[in-house]
């Protein structure tokens, strides 16, 4: 039973990634740096430090990264007025809309993916999708 969800959830997962690839490249960006850009958008401020933990990569790796979409224009960086020895990151207009964007079309792939099911059942995917992101553990 969980082998079978463990597929499902990753057809899913890989057809979701595949709208960030094809975003990706119109944009000339990776598919790690749109989810950057993602994760800014939806925390409006972070360090490059939590930055770097959410994404789980090398602070080398995001530090190019950061450099790339700061000169591209997606994101902007300045001193951090709570430590001085830390800048924030924020995503730029730029930035918003292009996530606004990646965003509409994974909602529409996933409203196809959800058509035959009536609203009572996609009430119930919700609520077990978010039982299931309640507690979560990752394993390394």
């Amino acid at each position: 039973m969980y082998k079978q969800l463990e597929q499902l959830i990753t057809l899913t997962g890989n057809d979701l990634n595949l709208v960030s690839r094809r975003f990706g490249q119109r944009t000339d960006l990776t598919s790690e740096q749109l989810e950057m850009l993602r994760i800014l958008y939806n925390y409006e401020v972070l360090s490059q430090y939590d930055l770097t933990m959410k994404i789980n990569k090398e602070q080398s790796i995001v530090s190019r990264w950061i450099k790339k979409l700061c000169q591209m224009g997606y994101i902007t960086s300045k001193q951090s007025n709570k430590d001085m020895r830390c800048k924030d990151l924020m995503v730029t207009d730029k930035a918003k809309e292009l996530v606004q964007q990646i965003n509409e079309v994974r909602v529409a792939l996933i409203e196809a993916r959800c058509q035959n099911l009536t609203s009572k059942d996609i009430e119930n995917l919700n609520q077990l999708l978010y039982k299931l992101n309640v507690h979560q553990v990752y394993m390394h």
